[in-house]
């Protein structure tokens, strides 16, 4: 089986959406599978990696509340078509699949291949797959089976759109023993983590500096604040500088205040063995709720953000088990797991679909 995977996102900047498609990508290959990634890219990111393409160039837009880097280009059919042609995949699966124009001219040109497309969005409030109704229409329509990471991406989705999904969450790559938080208590002074888009305000990161600020007030020197991250003072980080974060962290704070479908930073920290308190906000609490790896608190309140890292990392038992707790969570999100059911859907999808025989991979 050979599988192309697409995402509409500039593969230069870090995001949900690149971290799976990444993820995805690595673990297939390690699986001896033949597999490329395509997507636009505002820098010569993985110049010497032969399994991602770069195609198309990158606008920065409004989307879902957040400043999105993806590729509006219109010249990119033809580099679509040629790498289609040569690759000759018998799946193309497409992250995003509403968001143009590399995905659509994915679908264009897809040929026989079976096009699966994973949905990854959620909001409370946003209208867009209405606004551009007919465009969704059309993408949808060309679809073989769908993915959404979450229910609440699932419901997105189908509110405007109707059709049949299979919900696959994102996965996360266990990391070895050595990245793992040791068991201890919390530190002195208590390592309180951040890790995203501080410059974006759906993620709330003005939000945990206020709920630092009450904890300072109460408890001068106790806790201290790792902000990594666009728009934090460290900025972006390497994967071994993040992975080294999550170790020395005692708590991990998704602060965000909305339009979230699944919240991978806090699956992450879960890996590392590091317990979370994130919003309760509906992308969150659909998964974490009741799992007893830390607190979820309402959105943008700082106060009640403030008296929950108190809390969890005051009690040094109930820490310990919510780190404990973590991990078993973590494991079930496995990508290994998440790749089979993919891999269920693909195999699925090709006997179904009365299509040509797989090439060989």
């Amino acid at each position: 089986m050979r599988i192309l995977l697409t995402t509409p996102y500039d593969l230069a900047v870090p995001g949900g959406v690149n971290r799976h498609a990444l993820d995805l990508l690595e673990t297939l290959t390690q699986r001896g599978i033949a597999v490329k990634l395509v997507g636009p890219a505002s820098s010569p990111v993985f110049k010497d990696d032969p399994r991602i393409e770069r195609l198309g160039r990158v606008k920065v837009g409004a989307f879902n509340g957040a400043r999105s880097r993806l590729t509006t280009d219109l010249n990119l059919g033809g580099a679509m078509r040629r790498l289609i042609h040569e690759f000759r995949p018998d799946v193309i699966h497409l992250q995003e699949p509403f968001l143009p124009t590399l995905n659509a001219f994915a679908l264009w040109h897809a040929g026989n291949a079976l096009k699966v497309g994973t949905f990854h969005t959620y909001s409370e409030t946003s209208h867009g797959y209405l606004w551009i109704w007919p465009w969704c229409r059309w993408v949808n329509a060309r679809l073989d089976r769908r993915v959404a990471v979450s229910v609440p991406a699932r419901e997105f989705a189908t509110q405007y759109h109707p059709a049949a999904f299979t919900v696959v969450p994102n996965g996360v790559r266990l990391p070895a023993a050595a990245a793992v938080r040791p068991e201890r208590p919390p530190g002195a002074p208590v390592q309180v983590l951040f890790v995203g888009r501080a410059d974006e305000p759906r993620k709330g990161f003005p939000v945990l500096q206020a709920a630092m600020q009450c904890l300072a007030t109460a408890q001068p020197g106790r806790f201290e604040l790792m902000a990594v991250g666009p728009g934090t003072a460290r900025g972006e980080v390497t994967p071994a500088q993040l992975a080294a974060a999550y170790r020395d962290a005692d708590v991990c704070v998704v602060p965000s205040r909305g339009g979230e479908s699944f919240g991978l930073v806090a699956l992450e920290a879960l890996a590392h063995g590091v317990p979370v308190v994130a919003s309760k906000i509906r992308g969150y609490a659909e998964w974490l709720d009741g799992a007893g790896v830390g607190e979820l608190v309402p959105p943008g309140d700082p106060e009640a953000l403030a008296q929950a890292i108190g809390a969890l990392t005051a009690d040094a038992a109930r820490h310990a088990a919510c780190a404990r707790r973590a991990r078993q969570v973590a494991a079930e999100y496995d990508w290994e797991k998440c790749a089979d059911r993919l891999l269920e859907i693909y195999r699925v999808g090709r006997g179904s679909a009365g299509g040509p025989p797989a090439n060989p991979a």
